[in-house]
Order: C-alpha cells, then structure tokens, then sequence
C-alpha cells in the first residue's frame, strides 16, 4: 500500500462517522414540518460526503498493473 492509498484510507475513515450523522439527521428532521428545509440541506451535505468517502475507498483499495518486465515486449492492447 503506498503512501497516497494510506491517507485515502485514513481520510475516509474520519469522513464517515460527519457524512453518517449528517445522513442520520436529515432523515429524522425531514419529518418534522418546521425543519423539513434544514432536513433536506443535511441530508444532501450527508450524501455529498458520503460519496467523497467512497471516491476515497477506491482510491484507497484499487489495484494498479504491475509494471512490465524489462525483457517483455510491448504490452498487448486490450
């Protein structure tokens, strides 16, 4: 795991438990009727970070090629 995969991991890891609890509470207070536009403010802040943490996952656990041999030919075209 190199470097940059480590601080994906650790960054999405501390981005859960906001996009969590913003997710969480939008959904509670979208049923309240005098807090149904903070409801709907939080749960798509909650979405919106919810999903940079899952850009991070990926880019925390993808796997790259391994590098060509020195005596391979040109790599085959896919």
């Amino acid at each position: 795991m190199t470097g940059g995969q480590l601080a994906a991991l650790i960054f999405a890891l501390i981005l859960l438990l906001p996009g969590g609890c913003f997710l969480f509470f939008g959904i509670g207070l979208l049923n309240e009727p005098h807090m149904s536009d903070v409801g709907a403010l939080a749960l798509v802040a909650g979405i919106a970070i919810l999903a940079v943490m899952g850009l991070l996952f990926w880019v925390a656990f993808r796997r790259r090629a391994p590098p060509p041999s020195p005596g391979a030919g040109p790599a085959p075209k896919p």
